[in-house]
């Protein structure tokens, strides 16, 4: 009887130690999943502020944008490469997370680069108006109205750029959105992005989307 007691008891402790691991893998999973979330979040939200740090130059921006979208292929990596025996979703979930992140980057680089171009092409067309106001002779105006018809033409190209990024730009941020409540459903509330970023984000889709007409 003893005997029996012992191999019941023996098999209790073994399964009791095998649940214990695999409570213990799978919360290491989830807990994975989670902790790289948060740290692309810290990454995204730093560098969708870089451009408006005081200071910071084009050169300087571009180099942070490329970091960040460096960390965030190497978390990608690193959830890939990762053994899910537990919770497969909770990477799925994540790793399409980053990939918003990154194309969120991406898109505020796109909008960076055309705020600049923009700059650069204001100052031209500016520069040839004083110089077409400046020409004496038939020749000169002729050749600076020519410079001033192509510095308006690039400024006109660069904006229509400026739109179709905009344009662009929300259906990229609806999906980042929608990427961002999975997290929260999977997760918890209180992980991915804060509400107030994604309110934010919410109220500038709403600003650009066209109006609809009045048919009343």
């Amino acid at each position: 009887m003893k005997t029996v007691w012992a191999f019941l008891f023996a098999v209790l402790v073994a399964g009791g130690g095998w649940l214990g691991w695999t409570q213990y893998r799978s919360s290491e999973e989830r807990a994975l999943a989670i902790e790289t979330v948060q740290a692309s979040v810290t990454q995204t939200e730093r560098q969708l502020k870089a451009r408006k740090e005081n200071g910071i130059t084009f050169g300087e921006y571009l180099k942070s944008s490329a970091a960040a979208i460096e960390q965030l292929d190497a978390s990608i990596s690193k959830l890939e490469a990762h053994s899910w025996h537990y919770h497969p979703s909770d990477r799925d979930v994540a790793v399409k997370f980053l990939e918003q992140c990154k194309v969120i980057v991406r898109s505020d680089q796109a909008d960076t680069r055309l705020l600049m171009e923009a700059g650069d092409a204001r100052k031209q067309l500016d520069q040839s108006q004083k110089e077409l106001n400046e020409a004496d002779t038939p020749e000169e105006i002729d050749w600076r109205l020519k410079r001033y018809s192509r510095a308006s033409d690039e400024l006109v190209a660069v904006m229509q750029k400026q739109i179709e990024v905009i344009k662009e730009s929300i259906g990229k941020i609806e999906q980042f959105i929608a990427a961002d409540d999975s997290v929260k459903q999977a997760f918890g509330k209180d992980q991915g992005f804060a509400d107030t970023t994604i309110a934010s984000m919410k109220k500038y889709i709403a600003s650009e989307r066209p109006k609809k007409a009045d048919n009343g």
